[in-house]
């Protein structure tokens, strides 16, 4: 009689990882669905109050059809310039030039690095940026994202910051508005530079910042618009149109 075997027949594994993504993706999207309902204010703007929109844009970008976002009730663009002490953004000029052509009011920033000397990035800055008597003041970025590895105290950037923006406004006699976000703000700017205008990022109902003080709200990273390969940051002009043609023929 023949013997049966002892060995025992193998179970099929629990595809898990599998399982795991598909689960983990889901609950992504449930959170994310869940964010934008509990934040309506993400996209909508008070347009009554606030009727002036505008975008920011760099290499991630992407390719952007200029006369196509003109269309889409945009009405000012940054573009990113350069950063640190020698970094030129590969899509500033045609991104200026395409701007500029298409109508909209244009400005140029600079990403300010932490750790590279104040007065350094600005000479990058003024030997690369357009800055037309009827383009948009300049910008300095301000943020702790991208600035992690530096060894400077909150004190020593204020400096750093302090630097930059004098030698752009005695080069070109414009005023710098500063970017910065909340946390970044409380860091390096409050108390610091109180004749400077703000561009403040928050995803609050409104600004906290005094409404003399804050000029751009940026309130979105994730807006899609027709004619651009990527995502585009949304940003709100404090001020009704009245207010933003006064702002916009200004040589602040």
């Amino acid at each position: 009689m023949p013997r049966k075997s002892s060995r025992k027949k193998k179970k099929k594994p629990i595809r898990w990882p599998y399982f795991l993504l598909v689960a983990s993706a889901l609950l992504a999207i449930g959170v994310y669905v869940g964010y934008k309902k509990l934040n309506p204010t993400f996209y909508n703007i008070n347009k009554r109050k606030y009727p002036i929109t505008g975008i920011d844009v760099s290499k991630h970008t992407g390719r952007i059809d200029w006369e196509k976002v003109r269309q889409q009730q945009v009405h000012f663009a940054y573009i990113k310039a350069t950063e640190g002490v020698n970094y030129l953004d590969p899509k500033y000029k045609v991104n200026y030039q395409g701007a500029k052509a298409s109508g909209l009011k244009t400005g140029a920033y600079h990403f300010f690095r932490f750790n590279k000397p104040g007065k350094e990035q600005a000479a990058n800055f003024l030997k690369h940026a357009v800055l037309e008597k009827d383009d948009l003041p300049p910008v300095i970025d301000v943020e702790d994202w991208g600035n992690k590895y530096h060894k400077k105290t909150p004190a020593q950037i204020t400096q750093e910051i302090k630097e930059f923006i004098n030698e752009v406004e005695e080069k070109t006699n414009r005023a710098v508005i500063i970017y910065t976000n909340e946390s970044s703000y409380n860091s390096y700017i409050a108390d610091h530079f109180d004749s400077s205008l703000i561009w403040i990022c928050t995803f609050r109902k409104e600004p906290l910042l005094e409404s003399d003080r804050w000029i751009f709200w940026q309130h979105s990273h994730d807006t899609r618009l027709e004619g651009v390969e990527g995502w585009v940051d949304w940003n709100t002009f404090n001020g009704n149109e009245e207010a933003w043609s006064y702002f916009a023929q200004q040589d602040l």
